[in-house]
């Protein structure tokens, strides 16, 4: 289980899989980024083991690992790095 500071609030969130959790998502191409907005999923996989490599590890910065594996709750799969999720109040 991971425990991240909340850099807003100051708590420490907790991910694990089976997890609900909220993300910026968007199918929209010509969406920034930053105006994403927020799905709702459960977490399905922890990639862990796996990571921590950086973009220059790969000899590329595009399809990079991701810590999760998210199952929104529109039927997309997606995957992140926990400073990238929230709680699900």
């Amino acid at each position: 289980m991971s425990m991240n500071p909340d850099p807003k609030g100051g708590r420490r969130r907790r991910f694990a899989v089976g997890t609900r959790v909220r993300t910026p998502h968007s199918l929209d191409a010509e969406l920034p980024a930053d105006r994403w907005p927020l799905a709702s999923g459960v977490i399905i996989e922890d990639f862990a083991e796996s990571g921590g490599l950086s973009p220059e590890s790969f000899g590329r910065d595009w399809a990079l690992t991701r810590r999760w594996a998210i199952a929104l709750d529109d039927g997309n799969l997606i995957f992140r790095d926990s400073e990238d999720l929230d709680d699900e109040w």
